[in-house]
C-alpha cells in the first residue's frame, strides 16, 4: 500500500515507523527538514520536505498514486484542508487527526465524507478511553478483549 504521511511529529514519526514494518511503502512529509532527519537514518520512509496544503508539494509528492493520505499534524484545520486536497487530486482514502470531537458525531460523518474526509481520529478521545480502561483493571497490564467483550 502506498502512504502519504503528513505531519512528522510524534505522531506521524510513530505511524510511519509502524507502518514501514509492515512493508508498506510510506512518504513521510513535513515542512521542516530537521523532523524528517530520522528518516535517512536506514529506515524504509521516504522524506519529503513539503507542505501538505501546497498543491504543487502534493503534486510533487504522488498523491494521485497514494491509497492513503494521513495528516497528522497539530494543525486540525491544516489536517482537514490537506484531506480535502489530497482527495480531490486522486488519493484513495484519507485521515485526518482532529481535535474537535464534534465532527466525529454521527450526524456529521457524511458532510466530512463529501468533502473528501474519509475518517478522522481525536487523539484526546483515545486517551480517555485508555486511561478509563486501566482504571478498571488496575490489577493486569494487559488484556485481550474475546467475543465482543464476553470474556476479556
Amino acid at each position: 500500500m502506498k502512504i502519504l504521511i503528513a505531519g512528522a511529529g510524534e505522531v506521524g514519526t510513530h505511524l510511519a515507523k509502524m507502518l514501514s514494518k509492515e512493508k508498506h511503502d510510506i512518504i513521510l512529509m513535513d515542512p521542516q527538514e530537521d523532523k524528517l532527519a530520522f528518516a535517512r537514518s536506514g529506515m524504509e520512509i521516504m522524506p519529503f520536505v513539503g507542505n501538505p496544503t501546497s498543491l504543487n508539494d502534493l503534486e510533487s509528492a504522488g498523491i494521485d498514486r497514494m491509497d492513503l493520505f494521513i495528516s497528522v499534524t497539530t494543525e486540525e484545520a491544516t489536517n482537514i484542508t490537506a484531506c480535502m486536497l489530497a482527495s480531490k487530486m486522486g488519493a484513495e482514502k484519507t485521515f485526518a487527526r482532529i481535535n474537535n470531537y464534534e465532527y466525529l458525531l454521527p450526524k456529521n460523518k457524511e458532510f466530512f465524507n463529501g468533502l473528501g474526509v474519509n475518517s478522522m481520529i481525536y487523539p484526546e478521545m483515545l486517551a480517555a478511553k485508555e486511561i478509563v480502561s486501566a482504571v478498571k483493571r488496575i490489577w493486569t497490564r494487559q488484556y485481550w478483549d474475546l467475543l465482543g467483550g464476553a470474556l476479556i
